[in-house]
């Protein structure tokens, strides 16, 4: 015995050492060898992979050939019969080859009965796999018209899937003993006759008929007769643990009593009572047999699915979610799973189906579920169908997160974004949602530029739902922090939003659906911190403004939400701004020193902000701050003639009517202090004034001395039109006339030479609203009410030269006549110190 099993070893050692490459036409490498099975066989069971694919796994089965002719018999008989059955039922045939060492024989991976019943020992999978040999035995007996003669636990193998497969071949052989050319019986062929002998175990389960060689009988029978008592043999080693004596076959154990009752008329003695393997499978599946289950049910219907109708893959599909969570986890895997996804992928499935199989992917691990269920979900992207397409948007959100980002980003976006650009309507809307879960998938830069910016394209969508929908998700992809949405990097960016987000929303603003508009409000007050305050304050309150009394309740209520968010984030920021923009320039000491105009205006500006800082009432800086203000716009307008054509100041107003008589020495002295100056403003810049001041009452050095006014005199007016061209720029004319109430001044002359009086009632203009200059500063209400009206003059006059008293340069410069106060003076940034308070300060 030493010696033989020491030549066994050295037979295998050297079948082991040539592997794929020695064996002629033979492609799989042998691998360890499977000790479970041993003894229970006359095979040794390796694990293999093929030669040019190791991730393609096989089982190997080798018999060497050293043990004798008897196994060599049956080693050879189960070769051929292995090539020649095919059925679902058989275990699936992949190479063998036939050298003078040993037989070999390579089938689809698989593990012997008797170690997958340690492993799992579920009920379910025993009667699917008791279901799945009976079928296979009806088809080796009726359809193929063989006897098996060798069913039992060591010739049974579990896929992966947990499907049992028929092997153990080697006894198999027709019933009906074949007759050579000449005549004679040929009964060696018959292998169940003459080779039970080399199986182990055999004697145990053995029937009556082939252990009293009543191969008449046996050739008479029904076909199935003699392999149904053989199931009975395996129906109590799958319940009741290895068969030693065919006494165990009367003890019920731990077989079921609707089994039991089956396994007792598979014992019968006699052949033509016994029950056949179809005979089994047809009462078990009986209502209330032993086959009658949901899950032997389901597992039939996926393996005929492809011959089934319409409505009823409808009716199996709409119970298959409460189904899977009761099938064995191997089961489902392995073997619904794929069932699933191949209905799938040829257009046979709808959302039913895909929530089974991601229902089936939550139980797997990461590896199994990107092996099993990443690469068919990929390339279901990449399908038209419509139908399909919705159902993998609608359960986004159940498988993507299973799959790595980078193939997100590489394979399945790509054929995502496409919803956005599709005809119909329900697969924009899908893909709007769906957006949400594929978000945290995306790089930073595939979400701003291409995510990002489809959204807002559907914020113009022709369908109000869509632009609704698109809304919600810009607002949710906006506000999502890390760990929410869990975007990579920052989520959208600042420019994003600002360039490409803000306007969709201002669009929306005035969108005719009212949820639309509503929704564009919740995400402006969610995103009010990501708006810049001056965007706020120049865009979004404007627009927001017509929402607050917008015909639906709430929009009103959602846009009076926002609008006090806008406000609270202006507000924020307006107190980190300083108290005044303007700089304040301090005046030289000497005024006529050259000032330039522009911080002329500044030094009023700033005085103006100080005077409305310092105020403790609103009336009291309103006050200062229109005085300033005024004064800045006459400044303003006086810049605008060129110099040598403005119009001089008079420095001394004549306040009250001249009543005493003048002599000739104080004549002079008259109309010397009438001598024209700049002002001080004029003097700063170095330019002279172009028009009148507020405060301009004194009378020009126009008038010849000893000449008395008369009544024409006073009421000719201020007419623009008769103004020479070096003096009638627009900057330095006033615009229209107005009426005047009360008489004019009349001056006589007095008893003494050179002297005059005044009399009559002191003239006041009237004010009349007009329009301000261009370029001022003044302040729009007070420029359209503000103005000092006068009487139109046709004629200009010029001072006597060679008159008595006259002291005054005679000048080439054309002066406009004007009466009472005299026409306004826009120019001068300020009123000089000297400058007595004007009648418009007596009118505030």
């Amino acid at each position: 015995m030493a010696s033989l099993s020491s030549y066994l070893f050295s037979t295998l050692s050297k079948v082991g050492s040539i592997g794929g490459s020695g064996i002629p036409d033979f492609h799989y490498t042998i691998g360890d060898k499977i000790e479970a099975f041993a003894g229970k066989g006359i095979w040794d069971v390796h694990h293999s992979t093929r030669t040019n694919d190791a991730k393609q796994e096989a089982t190997v089965f080798v018999l060497a050939k050293a043990r004798g002719s008897s196994y060599t018999a049956v080693a050879q008989n189960t070769l051929k019969r292995m090539r020649t059955l095919r059925h679902p039922g058989i275990l699936r045939y992949l190479e063998g080859a036939e050298t003078a060492e040993a037989v070999y024989i390579a089938t689809e991976p698989v593990t012997p009965l008797t170690q997958a019943l340690d492993v799992d020992k579920s009920d379910e999978l025993k009667q699917w796999g008791l279901y799945k040999i009976a079928e296979t035995m009806r088809f080796i007996n009726e359809d193929c018209k063989l006897i098996h003669a060798n069913l039992s636990a060591a010739s049974v193998f579990v896929t992966k899937a947990g499907e049992w497969k028929l092997g153990g071949l080697e006894l198999v052989d027709s019933p009906t003993p074949a007759t050579a050319t000449g005549g004679s019986s040929s009964q060696q062929q018959q292998a169940y006759r003459y080779y039970t002998g080399v199986i182990p175990g055999y004697s145990a389960r053995m029937a009556p008929e082939l252990e009293g060689q009543k191969w008449d009988v046996v050739e008479k029978a029904k076909p199935g007769a003699v392999d149904g008592w053989y199931l009975a043999c395996l129906v109590h080693e799958v319940y009741n643990g290895g068969l030693r004596s065919a006494s165990q076959l009367q003890s019920q154990g731990q077989i079921p009593a609707t089994l039991w009752a089956l396994c007792q008329r598979l014992l019968m003695p006699d052949l033509r009572r016994r029950m056949s393997p179809s005979e089994f499978l047809q009462t078990a599946s009986r209502q209330g047999g032993f086959l009658d289950s949901e899950f032997i049910k389901a597992s039939i219907f996926l393996e005929n699915i492809a011959v089934k109708e319409e409505n009823e893959k409808a009716a199996f599909f709409s119970g298959l979610d409460a189904l899977i969570p009761g099938f064995p986890q191997a089961f489902s895997k392995f073997k619904i799973l794929p069932e699933l996804l191949k209905l799938m992928e040829f257009g046979g499935g709808d959302a039913k189906v895909l929530s089974g199989i991601i229902q089936i992917g939550k139980g797997l691990d990461e590896q199994e579920y990107n092996d099993l269920v990443t690469p068919a979900i990929v390339q279901l992207f990449s399908s038209n169908d419509r139908a399909l397409r919705f159902s993998l948007l609608e359960y986004m959100d159940s498988f993507i997160q299973a799959i790595p980002s980078a193939v997100v980003s590489k394979r399945v976006f790509p054929n995502f974004v496409t919803g956005f650009l599709d005809t119909a309507p329900a697969i924009r809307e899908a893909t709007v949602k769906a957006s949400l879960a594929i978000a945290p998938k995306l790089g930073q830069k595939t979400l701003n530029s291409d995510l990002v910016k489809q959204l807002v394209r559907l914020v113009a969508d022709p369908e109000p739902g869509i632009r609704t929908n698109a809304l919600i998700c810009i607002g949710k992809l906006c506000t999502a922090k890390e760990g929410v949405l869990g975007l990579d990097g920052d989520g959208v960016s600042e420019s994003s939003h600002r360039y490409v987000i803000c306007p969709a929303l201002l669009q929306a603003f005035r969108d005719p659906f009212p949820p639309v508009r509503s929704a564009s409000l919740a995400v402006s007050t969610a995103c009010a911190s990501k708006w810049e305050a001056p965007e706020i304050a120049r865009r979004v309150i404007p627009c927001l403004s017509p929402l607050l009394i917008d015909g639906e309740k709430p929009v009103r209520t959602a846009a009076l939400k926002c609008l006090n968010a806008m406000v609270s984030r202006v507000e924020a920021y307006s107190q980190t701004l300083p108290d005044t923009m303007a700089k304040k320039v301090v005046a030289p000491a000497n005024a006529s020193a050259t000032v330039p105009a522009g911080q002329a205006s500044g030094s009023a500006q700033a005085e103006a902000a100080a005077s409305m800082a310092a105020s403790d009432t609103w009336g009291g800086w309103a006050v200062s701050s229109l005085s300033s203000t005024f004064s800045g716009a006459l400044s303003l307008a006086s810049s605008s003639l060129p110099i040598g054509q403005q119009q001089p100041q008079m420095q001394q107003p004549l306040s009250t009517p001249i009543a005493a008589e003048v002599s000739g020495s104080e004549k002079s002295k008259v109309f010397a202090s009438a001598t024209l100056s700049k002002p001080a403003a004029a003097a700063a810049s170095g330019t002279s004034g172009s028009g009148w001041e507020f405060n301009d009452d004194a009378w020009g050095n126009d008038d010849p001395v000893g000449k008395g006014w008369d009544d024409n005199d006073d009421e000719d007016g201020w007419n623009p039109h008769v103004l020479s061209t070096e003096s009638s720029t627009p900057a330095a004319i006033a615009a229209t006339a107005a009426t005047t109430t009360s008489s004019s001044y009349t001056l006589s002359a007095g008893p003494k030479s050179g002297g005059m009086t005044m009399s009559s009632t002191q003239q006041r203009p009237l004010l009349q609203p007009t329009a301000a200059p261009a370029g001022s500063s003044m302040p729009a209400a007070f420029k359209a009410s503000l103005k000092l009206a006068g009487s139109t003059a046709n004629n200009t006059r010029k001072p006597a030269t060679g008159e008595p008293g006259s002291t005054t340069t005679t000048t080439t410069t054309t002066t406009p006549r004007r009466k009472g106060l005299g026409a306004m003076k826009l120019g001068g940034g300020g009123a000089s110190k000297n400058t007595p308070p004007s009648n418009l300060d007596d009118f505030f």
